[in-house]
């Protein structure tokens, strides 16, 4: 029996693909002021690259490749971007960030029959976004990355949420984008896992069988159809430990 509905945020639950070009965008002023240019091309190369090495994060990822492993380099842009971004992103992220179609609805209906909680390698900024949308009252624990000091794919930050509900992860379900950060961890902890098909890591292919989620979604409206389906005792694909 299902108990328990773990989120992430962004390619999930809304659309920030515009504020991670956004990002990526800084990025490759900050390199260009140090005489390292690309192309729209290379650029897209080195994000390609990064996406199917399955790096944790898709910008650090980015960034090290394109100072070629100078770690003081890496870390003086990667301070400088992550300033410009957190400060856009307090003054102007619903400006330029939706909830897809159908996320407050399907949250308010399941509400009451499920516990609900947050899992997203997100600033602390996201619990203001969560309040902004309106859908914050919706989730019994919200877990952020910033504020745990767990990182996905980290089992621990999973584990960390499901114990702040009270769940037991075989009676949980994980639904986000990304194959390696919340399917792979999720399916290594026995929990039902879906994925929800949102750019640019809709792209991302599975290594092997333990990234291989049981639902594929094309838009997370379309939630309560997996939910019925385990609810009727139809399985979802065996788990590998």
């Amino acid at each position: 029996m299902i108990t328990t509905i773990l989120f992430d945020l962004g390619g999930t639950l809304w659309d920030d693909y515009a504020s991670e070009q956004e990002l990526w965008g800084y990025m490759r002023e900050e390199l260009a002021k140090l005489g390292i240019k690309h192309t729209d091309a290379e650029f897209e190369e080195l994000m390609n690259r990064a996406i199917q090495s399955y790096a944790p994060s898709l910008t650090r990822a980015i960034l090290w490749s394109a100072v070629d492993g100078d770690y003081g380099l890496y870390q003086k842009v990667l301070r400088k971007i992550i300033n410009r971004i957190k400060l856009s992103l307090s003054e102007g992220f619903h400006e330029r960030t939706q909830l897809y179609p159908g996320v407050r609805d399907m949250l308010e209906g399941l509400q009451g029959k499920y516990k609900l909680a947050v899992a997203s390698n997100n600033f602390t900024l996201a619990n203001g976004w969560l309040k902004g949308f309106g859908i914050d009252r919706y989730f019994d624990f919200i877990g952020l990355s910033e504020e745990l000091w767990l990182f996905k794919p980290d089992a621990r930050f999973y584990l960390h949420i499901l114990e702040g509900v009270g769940a037991d992860p075989r009676e949980s379900v994980m639904v986000g984008d990304r194959l390696d950060n919340d399917i792979f961890p999720c399916n290594r902890l026995g929990m039902v896992t879906v994925r929800v098909l949102s750019p640019p890591w809709d792209r991302q292919q599975p290594r092997f069988h333990a990234d291989v989620p049981d639902f594929t979604l094309d838009a997370v409206a379309k939630l309560p159809e997996v939910l019925a389906r385990l609810e009727s005792g139809l399985p979802a694909k065996p788990h590998w430990a």
